[in-house]
């Protein structure tokens, strides 16, 4: 059950903290309208797991980590109203240069196809060489498939759908 206050939480001393919960993260808490406000805190109640909210309109709650108090690094943004999962962004769209580091781009786990459909009068540019599976010897029949064999001949299957 919620516990209300009913009036507006107050300190009068501005070296200690508004909330201790001691034992679990929050050993403070604050309300600030810019970081920089925040990163003027008195350093008496500058202490790890200080929880900052921050903004005047768009809220962002961040977890103070320990180190320079300043540093943006030492504080992690916690909350928000953001996809909790990928794939609850149904029309996702990439505003830069993916970086696969060293893993597949497009990988079937449920052995489906992989399509990739360019629109309108886009086409699929492969920028780069490409790299196809290779065999000792010529593989058996295929359907829709690229090889090359250890003399780099390539076989082309073609699908019949």
């Amino acid at each position: 059950m919620a516990i209300k206050y009913p009036d507006y939480l107050q300190n009068n001393n501005p070296n200690a903290v508004l909330i201790d919960a001691t034992e679990n993260q929050t050993k403070g808490f604050g309300f600030f309208d810019t970081t920089g406000d925040r990163d003027n805190l008195a350093s008496a109640l500058q202490v790890d797991g200080y929880l900052a909210i921050v903004g005047t309109t768009t809220l962002t709650a961040y977890i103070y980590q320990g180190g320079t108090w300043t540093d943006a690094n030492n504080w992690v943004e916690i909350g928000g109203a953001g996809l909790e999962n990928v794939v609850e962004d149904t029309t996702p769209q990439l505003g830069g240069n993916l970086d696969v580091q060293s893993n597949s781009l497009f990988t079937s786990v449920t052995d489906g196809n992989v399509t990739i459909t360019p629109n309108g009068t886009g086409y699929i540019d492969l920028d780069g060489a490409i790299h196809f599976k290779r065999f000792t010897s010529p593989p058996t029949a295929f359907d829709g498939g690229m090889y090359a064999d250890n003399q780099n001949n390539l076989y082309f299957g073609v699908n019949d759908d």
